[in-house]
């Protein structure tokens, strides 16, 4: 049976924060850095602009390239279409004029190794016609080559050392809590082998000192074990763990004390010489095993 500990306080207020920028900070900016923008902003009827959607983290055998422009309407002329790379990232530039005012939908573009992309969209505004003047959304913030993977490799380096600390205090908290066990159980142990030579000493040795050896060995294994031990009967400790070493000793005790009619010395002798060996044994048991009961 172990002794009681308590275990140390959990810290989960500081680790939300952590996990809401981890999880929801993180993801909003990477979604701004992949959504399609406009060169310039605002594009007017008949004014060449560009329209750039980043593609993401580029491969080691991407290479930029041209690819022909589908057909169109009047409304809208694509003069150039390039897969590019920007830093580590690759992009869809689409450069065009547009011919109508409103909200223009761009065709179908089909690129080798990548998926199709459909549904880019513009506004275009009318010099002529103030109030159609749209500002299209803001373009995203322009990053610097390899801003996503440094705030990602940031972040997952900071939750990495958290759960390292997390884990390094928990270690060395169970660790403290084992050592001052072990400190308090070799006190137990060296207290009760004092006991035990005090006993030997005693020039009378009778049924009286076997009560009180049996007494101060129960109060002992009460302490050692954390379970109350005063109130068990000898038959109780037989159905403890390894406990019929402690079943022994207290029956034979008992036949002494209730069936004899006179305790000899080499009878208490005995007793206390079975007491020396048990918890000796219970000194070599490392913390945390079942000790004896």
């Amino acid at each position: 049976m172990d002794f009681a500990y308590s275990s140390a306080k959990s810290r989960s207020g500081k680790n939300k924060l952590l996990f809401y920028a981890f999880f929801v900070l993180i993801p909003l900016l990477a979604h701004a850095a992949d959504t399609p923008y406009l060169i310039p902003q605002t594009v007017f009827v008949g004014d060449k602009a560009m329209l750039v959607a980043p593609l993401g983290k580029a491969g080691a055998d991407f290479q930029p390239k041209s690819i022909d422009a589908p057909e169109t309407s009047d409304d809208l002329v694509l003069h150039k279409i390039t897969l590019e790379r920007k830093g580590d990232s690759a992009q869809l530039a689409v450069e065009f004029t547009a011919y109508a005012p409103g909200e223009i939908t761009f065709p179908v573009i089909r690129a080798p190794g990548f998926p199709d992309f459909t549904g880019l969209k513009a506004t275009v505004a009318s010099i002529l016609d103030p109030s159609s003047m749209t500002l299209s959304a803001p373009a995203a913030p322009l990053l610097a080559p390899g801003t996503t993977s440094f705030i990602y490799g940031s972040v997952t380096i900071v939750i990495l050392l958290l759960i390292f600390g997390i884990g390094l205090r928990l270690f060395w908290t169970n660790r403290f809590v084992n050592v001052r066990k072990r400190l308090f159980q070799r006190y137990l142990v060296i207290a009760m082998k004092s006991f035990i030579a005090k006993a030997r000493k005693q020039p009378e040795k009778d049924g009286a000192a076997l009560d009180i050896l049996a007494a101060q060995f129960r109060r002992f294994l009460t302490r050692f074990t954390g379970v109350d031990c005063f109130a068990m009967s000898a038959a109780e400790f037989a159905g403890l763990e390894r406990g019929t070493p402690l079943f022994l000793m207290f029956r034979r005790w008992d036949t002494l004390r209730f069936n004899v009619e006179s305790v000899s010395q080499s009878d208490i002798t005995g007793a206390l010489d079975d007491v020396y060996n048990y918890i000796s044994t219970l000194d070599k048991t490392a913390p945390g095993e079942k000790h004896g009961v």
